[in-house]
């Protein structure tokens, strides 16, 4: 994972922002799983979700974004997040870009 202060990063841009900013569903133009991100609202405190919904909508998995020293990350095997907020792009380490679902 890049540094958000390392200049000769390209994605270091992307890599400084808001968890509130890319809340919403998200799709994969390469066939990868539905994304859902979301504000959990059952806790005190909130915190945002990440939810991916395989083809069967049956197949869900519900999972904590966490951000840490200014890295985004999710806790299946460290699934990082990036963001380009010019584009409307999320960037999922693994799955690669999703756009925003109309």
């Amino acid at each position: 994972m890049f540094s958000s202060s390392n200049t000769s990063d390209p994605l270091a841009a992307r890599l400084d922002f808001s968890l509130r900013e890319i809340t919403g569903r998200w799709v994969s133009r390469d066939g990868m799983p539905a994304v859902r991100i979301y504000r959990n609202t059952a806790r005190k405190d909130g915190g945002i979700r990440l939810e991916f919904t395989y083809n069967n909508p049956q197949a869900v998995y519900d999972c904590t974004i966490y951000s840490v020293f200014g890295l985004r990350y999710i806790d299946l095997y460290g699934i990082g997040l990036a963001y380009d907020a010019e584009r409307d792009v999320l960037q999922l380490s693994a799955y690669g870009e999703y756009v925003r679902a109309e």
